[in-house]
């Protein structure tokens, strides 16, 4: 195993990578006929800020193809492939239990995409503070601000700015508007 000279960086799959929030408007409208905007989606917990129902939130994200077909974030591969040619040993950290098999189809996009790891980990909410600790994660780049105060008590973080992660931030965590941001951050930070 080639031995990494940077600092290990993890980072969340949905809302960083992958474009969770463009795919809900897509399929939202397809399979409801509701007019999402990205731009509405104010909270984590969509059903509160949006006319979709949970029930239909959950119908979506159990759908293989939901997961199969979302687009990734603009630059994905590009600034993932950068951190990790600065030396830094990239894991991925996602909370992916919607359905049986998610965890191949996971990978697989990460494959068809180009987006480069040396570990992927499938973590509950809860759990991500462990497998951090576990990998001696220094760097965490997420999307949702509840996950990130979680993570800034073992890790420095790098919030993705979105509508549904305004707040005050804790210690630990700075806020950047994109993934070149991020790998920015990252950089001046270590």
């Amino acid at each position: 195993m080639e031995r990494r000279t940077g600092p290990a960086v993890a980072i969340d799959l949905d809302g960083v990578l992958g474009n969770i929030a463009l795919q809900l408007v897509r399929f939202s409208a397809a399979e409801y006929r509701l007019r999402l905007q990205q731009k509405t989606f104010t909270s984590e917990n969509i059903e509160t800020c949006t006319p979709i129902s949970q029930q239909q939130l959950h119908k979506l994200f159990e759908s293989p193809t939901f997961f199969r077909t979302m687009p990734p974030i603009r630059g994905a591969s590009k600034w993932v492939s950068v951190l990790q040619s600065r030396g830094s040993k990239i894991s991925i950290i996602t909370d992916r239990f919607w359905y049986e098999g998610i965890q191949e189809d996971t990978i697989e996009w990460l494959r068809s995409y180009q987006i480069p790891y040396d570990t992927i980990a499938f973590a509950r909410k809860v759990a991500k503070q462990d497998f951090v600790k576990d990998l001696k994660i220094d760097w965490f780049i997420e999307d949702q601000l509840s996950n990130a105060k979680l993570l800034s008590q073992v890790c420095r973080v790098v919030l993705i700015d979105r509508p549904y992660n305004q707040g005050e931030l804790p210690s630990g965590v700075v806020r950047v508007k994109n993934l070149r941001d991020a790998v920015s951050t990252i950089k001046a930070g270590h």
